[in-house]
């Protein structure tokens, strides 16, 4: 009695198919790479740009006139830059470095290039001997902060009589 033995592929196919396979799991790598490649770069690129374009906005403080019993008044230049500049922030700095944020609750604050603006904040309460700053931050595309500040001793600063 003969035994049905099983029979091999032979060496040469083996050989075709494991290359076949190879090259296939190869191009379907290379696809999906370069559509990743692909995907990060112009999503690189985009924060790239507007990243620049922000880079390039500049807040300066006018003049900051302060008062202890009644609103001070900051004015705002805001000269270069192509960017509209939102959810401006103006905060009082002591000595102490401590920050004291004195925009209005529910304001939201805003402003073009080119454009200066005037922004009336409470200071009532604030101990005015103490502050040294005036710090006005602004948000560029939701994303990147740009930021102008007055310091006591400069120009800008004008401390009204309490």
């Amino acid at each position: 009695m003969i035994k049905a033995g099983r029979k091999a592929i032979s060496p040469m196919i083996a050989t075709v198919l494991l290359i076949a396979f190879t090259v296939a799991v190869g191009g379907i790598l290379s696809l999906w790479l370069t559509s990743l490649a692909s995907t990060q770069t112009e999503t690189t690129g985009s924060a790239a740009e507007k990243q620049v374009l922000c880079a390039r906005s500049v807040l300066t403080i006018d003049e900051v006139d302060y008062s202890t019993t009644a609103n001070s008044n900051i004015t705002v230049s805001y000269t270069y830059g192509t960017e509209n500049l939102t959810a401006v922030n103006i905060y009082f700095i002591d000595s102490k470095r401590a920050s004291y944020n004195k925009s209005q609750t529910g304001t939201s604050y805003s402003i073009s290039p080119g454009e200066i603006r005037t922004y009336a904040v409470t200071s009532t309460g604030l101990t005015g001997a103490d502050f040294q700053d005036v710090k006005v931050v602004a948000m560029c595309q939701s994303t990147y902060p740009v930021s102008g500040e007055c310091k006591t001793g400069q120009g800008c600063m004008n401390k009204r009589a309490s």
